[in-house]
Parts: C-alpha cells; sequence; structure tokens
C-alpha cells in the first residue's frame, strides 16, 4: 500500500518560509560550523607552534659566536664583571629587526608575531646563557621612547607594592627602549627619586620631565623648579625633550603589555603616523556612551574617518611617529585638537589593537575611564578647528541650496560655498 504523498515542508522550516540556508557571517561569506572551524583553529594553532619553533631556532643561531657586553659591578674589588643586559636586550632586538623578516611579514598586533618574536628572544637568551626575562622585541631597529604620563602622581605612585606604575615599569623593561621619559607636574617628584625608584627598574635612560619641558639633568640644577604644573603641557613639553623616532604616550595609571607597546611601534615603524589604541570594540550601545565618546566619533565621522569609529589621541596609549610629532607641535597640548589636526594635515592615523581582544578591560585592570581624560568640548574645539580651515560644511557640498539669494549683501554668510583643495577632498581624508 502506498503512503499518500503530503506537503509537509522540510524540518526547521515554517509554513510560509524559505528551507534554512548556511550560516552566513557579518562579511557575507558562509561561516564556518563544527569540523571545519574546529580545523581552522587547529591550523592557526599549528602555524604558531611552527613560527615559535623557526623563531627559537633562529634566535639561537643569530647569538652563536656574537660578543655579549659586560658591566663591571659596583663595589666590586676584584674587578668581576655581569653581563650589561640592557646592552644585549638591544643586541637581541637589532638582530630581530634584521633578520627576523625571514619568518614572512608578521602583523605586529598578532599572535604569530607574539609567538615568533617572545620565541626568538628566548632562543637568544638560551644562547649565550642569559636567564629567560620574556623580552620582547620590536619589528624595527627604529628608536624608541616610552613618555609615562603621572596626571598628577606624586612619589607614592613610586612606592606603593605593585602599584600600576610600577607593574608598567617591569612591561618596559621587557623592551629594548632608547629612553623612558616621566612627565610630572608635581613638585614632590624630583630627578633625585625618579633616579633612585625608576632606573634600576628600566635600566634605559630615563628623564623627567615637566610642564615647562625641563629635563631631568636641567630639575636637578634647578632644585624645586624642576616639575611645572600646566594641563597638557606636559605632553607637548615630554615631545620636545625626546630622542626617539618612535614614541609612546602611556598612562602611569593604567597597565600596559609589552606586547601592547610592540604593536603600536611597530604600526608606526610600518609607515602610520600615530597608532591609536582601539577601545570602540569595549564600548556600550550608542545611547550608553559619555558625551565625550559621542563627540569624538562624531568628529571621526565629520572628517571622513568612520573607520576610526570612536578612537582618538585622547586615548592611552598611542604612539606617533616623530614626523607626526613636529607637524602636530604645539598641539600636542590638547590631545583632541591633536587628533582633529592630524586628520587635517592628511597624516597616516589607523588604529591597533592585539588579536583576540583585550581582557583586562573586562577583569577591572583596564577601566576606560582612565583612558580617557577628554571632555566633549575638547572634542569640539577639533571641529571648530576643521571648520575654520574647510569652511562650516567642511568638505560636504551643499548642490541644493542657494543661500546667497536670502542673504544680506553685507552678511559674512551670503559667499559662496568653500571649495576645498584635494588635499581635503573626501578620498584623502
Amino acid at each position: 500500500m502506498k503512503r499518500p504523498k503530503t506537503n509537509k515542508k522540510p524540518s526547521g522550516t515554517a509554513r510560509g518560509q524559505k528551507p534554512r540556508s548556511p550560516m552566513w557571517t557579518r562579511s557575507g561569506n558562509p561561516g564556518k560550523t563544527g569540523a571545519k572551524a574546529k580545523a581552522g583553529t587547529s591550523q592557526k594553532g599549528r602555524r604558531i607552534a611552527e613560527l615559535a619553533a623557526a623563531g627559537r631556532r633562529l634566535g639561537g643561531l643569530l647569538a652563536a659566536g656574537l660578543p655579549v657586553r659586560s658591566a663591571s659591578v659596583d663595589g666590586d674589588e676584584t674587578g668581576s664583571c655581569r653581563t650589561d643586559e640592557a646592552a644585549a636586550r638591544r643586541q637581541m632586538n637589532d638582530l630581530w629587526a634584521r633578520h627576523g623578516g625571514v619568518l614572512s611579514g608578521l602583523n605586529p598586533a598578532g599572535p604569530e608575531y607574539a609567538a615568533a618574536a617572545s620565541a626568538f628572544a628566548r632562543g637568544y637568551c638560551e644562547r649565550t646563557g642569559l636567564p629567560d626575562k620574556g623580552w620582547f622585541p620590536f619589528p624595527s631597529d627604529l628608536r624608541v621612547s616610552a613618555v609615562i604620563l603621572l596626571h598628577g602622581a606624586g612619589p607614592e605612585a613610586f612606592a606603593v607594592q605593585d602599584s600600576p606604575l610600577l607593574r608598567l615599569f617591569g612591561e618596559l623593561q621587557r623592551l629594548a627602549l632608547h629612553e623612558v621619559i616621566l612627565a610630572s607636574r608635581d613638585e614632590a617628584v624630583t630627578p633625585q627619586l625618579v633616579q633612585a625608584c625608576a632606573a634600576p627598574w628600566l635600566e634605559a635612560e630615563v628623564k623627567l620631565v615637566g610642564a615647562g619641558g625641563v629635563s631631568a639633568e636641567a630639575a636637578g640644577a634647578a632644585g624645586a623648579a624642576g616639575a611645572v604644573s600646566g594641563g597638557g603641557e606636559e605632553r607637548r613639553a615630554a615631545a620636545e625633550a625626546a630622542e626617539g623616532d618612535i614614541l609612546v604616550f602611556l598612562d602611569a595609571s593604567v597597565f600596559s603589555a609589552a606586547e601592547e607597546i610592540a604593536a603600536l611601534a611597530g604600526t608606526v615603524a610600518g609607515g602610520s603616523d600615530a597608532a591609536l589604541w582601539s577601545v570602540s570594540a569595549e564600548l556600550p550601545h550608542f545611547h550608553k556612551r559619555p558625551p565625550e565618546v559621542m563627540a569624538k566619533q562624531f568628529v571621526n565621522y565629520a572628517l571622513g574617518r568612520r573607520d576610526l569609529r570612536a578612537d582618538s589621541l585622547t586615548v592611552l596609549p598611542h604612539a606617533l611617529s616623530r614626523q607626526a610629532v613636529t607637524k602636530l607641535g604645539a598641539a600636542l597640548a590638547h590631545p583632541a585638537r591633536a587628533h582633529g589636526a592630524a586628520l587635517l594635515e592628511g597624516l597616516a592615523v589607523s588604529s591597533v589593537r592585539l588579536s583576540g581582544g583585550d581582557t583586562r578591560a573586562a577583569r577591572g585592570d583596564r577601566p576606560f575611564a582612565w583612558m580617557d581624560r577628554s571632555r566633549a568640548s575638547d572634542h569640539l574645539e577639533a571641529l571648530r578647528l576643521a571648520m575654520e580651515r574647510l569652511g562650516p560644511r567642511l568638505f560636504y557640498p551643499d548642490n541644493r541650496r542657494r543661500r546667497g539669494y536670502a542673504a544680506d549683501a553685507d552678511s559674512p554668510y551670503i559667499a559662496e560655498e568653500p571649495s576645498v583643495s584635494g588635499d581635503f577632498s573626501r578620498e584623502s581624508i
């Protein structure tokens, strides 16, 4: 007996609906599920493991036969020597910058670079007989200056055990920095305190800069005048005192890992003038965002950089090239205005975020409130600067209205729509 035919829909399909289609991602490509997703993950894990093994071998091979500098031990009458770890760290970084490219061009913010670079440093230390202290090389041999903004923090920041500042010093010790600059407005933070507390940690040249641009050496001669008060001037003064080709600005109240600092510096070394730390993925829904975040995003949209979303130079950490520091000049004292000026000057501005996300923000180690100290009015100043240069409509033409017919003959607003040069076209910005 034949079973009668029915119009039963396929499983999982309701009346009037089409059969289910494969899952699609936001990019419009079919998403990987099940075995395919596991295969992709395992393939990526294998590649990371292969790069780590290759980096470790390469570090050991390049370190073979190379002399490692030594330094005399203070107070040792026999003239004993110890390995100069700062010089060895710079040597390791130079070797990686010159020969690490054989592992292929790796994204400095990706897990592949982190695995290969850290393994290279381990291989170097094993070959030279140095203890593994977690060194992490930059992807370039350009000089990197770390600028730490103390934001009014006093001497207690150097004394509290496991404070964010001391934890930050520990991360900077993993990097081959050219110098470290502390910018403070507190008179109690003296060059003597900095040299006694910071120099032993960092094993690098350390400077203290105040709002008046006073360095550690000059401040030692000037006494209490070494720390000068004055808002955002510390940032500008530190930039003027820095000698590096790349400047990484850090917040003393916020922990930043060596991998993050290297990613910012590597992005600038790769051609960007400004590398912003991306926080847009951590933001809540638009209606729950604070006014300063809305203002930041509006400025980026108005200046044709929708891809930056709410990322800005007001967020720490970030990195600048020497060219950007020279062009921005005094605007560095006002980070929001400097951000607008960077976009108007045509500087290459990009956002950086480590692959895999930032778990510290979720744990509370990096609260968003500490990362951005700007106000909505600061970003509106940047928008006003853009309107002064480009006109009230920026580079958006008005093809419908003819305001000249309604304006008074003596009105300053009777002028035609401002012409925009090619430097400020939508494509260039």
